[in-house]
């Protein structure tokens, strides 16, 4: 497929998808992807073709739009847009401020390997080892529309022990039922680590720089119970390395009642909230 029809096939709102807010007289207003923009500041022509940065007054085509965003030649820009066909679900507005998990009905859900562009762009934000994501991630390509229209989202998919996902990209924060924990049994009689969620998981590798223990990620705190069942039979050392608040001292409270012979790791990445956070600054410092 050439430029030209690529630009004819792609629109803008295909690209910015749930960063688009909601539409306006002459088009469309979204929030820039490559900044933090609490007050949107791009406009999307009515026919999603074109793009007008009113913070820098950069504009352009959708080609344009991506290579600014993921700072990529035009042949990964091109290469960007034709892995996500069909093009995505333009956002309802309603989802447009959803701080945490959302629980949806999925009209279409599809699972590939690990590929988009944006995606690794978006784990090097977090600074997570490519590779290392490879090992426990997937792309998840899924669509809430009923009935399925063949438009998608697509973002990181982490399966757990009875077949569910949890989905995370820059912008949203999914389950697909069941939900429950996700273990990953590496290496015979290893330490077995425990994290809230899979960023953690997948930092505290990348800061070893290679899978020296077992894993078991909670996805959420409320699946303690169901973690302290599976480590009860879990040959080697427990560590705990759960959240530096609330919700993380509550449930290492309780899996150490459980456990006793587990044992606290969190100072060790304290003040910081969480492992990522933690690798984030580490990350900045150097």
């Amino acid at each position: 497929m050439n430029i030209k029809e690529i630009k004819e096939k792609y629109t803008c709102l295909d690209y910015l998808g749930e960063r688009v807010v909601r539409k306006t007289a002459s088009g469309y207003l979204a929030r820039a992807p490559w900044r933090e923009d609490k007050h949107p500041s791009l406009t999307i022509t009515s026919n999603g073709k074109g793009w007008h940065d009113l913070s820098s007054g950069a504009h352009g085509s959708v080609i344009d739009l991506v290579m600014l965003d993921l700072k990529c030649d035009i042949a990964s820009a091109c290469e960007e847009l034709e892995c996500r066909n069909p093009s995505f679900s333009l956002p309802q507005p309603s989802l447009e401020n959803d701080g945490g998990r959302e629980k949806e009905t999925f009209s279409r859900f599809d699972v590939v390997p690990l590929q988009s562009r944006g995606l690794f762009a978006y784990l090097h934000q977090r600074g997570i080892n490519i590779e290392i994501a490879k090992r426990f991630l997937v792309e998840a390509h899924y669509s809430t529309r009923q009935p399925d229209d063949g438009t998608y989202i697509y973002t990181l998919g982490y399966s757990n022990d009875n077949g569910g996902y949890e989905l995370r990209n820059a912008f949203r924060k999914l389950s697909k039922a069941p939900k429950t924990i996700t273990t990953h049994h590496l290496i015979e009689n290893a330490p077995t680590v425990v994290f809230e969620g899979f960023f953690d998981m997948l930092s505290f590798a990348t800061l070893c720089g290679e899978i020296r223990h077992n894993y078991l990620t909670l996805n959420s705190i409320v699946n303690a119970d169901a973690a302290i069942d599976e480590l009860r039979n879990t040959n080697g050392q427990v560590y705990l390395c759960l959240d530096n608040d609330k919700g993380g001292d509550d449930a290492t409270a309780k899996m150490l009642d459980a456990l006793p012979s587990a044992i606290d790791i969190r100072s060790r990445f304290a003040p910081a909230k969480d492992l990522n956070a933690y690798l984030i600054l580490k990350n900045k410092e150097k």
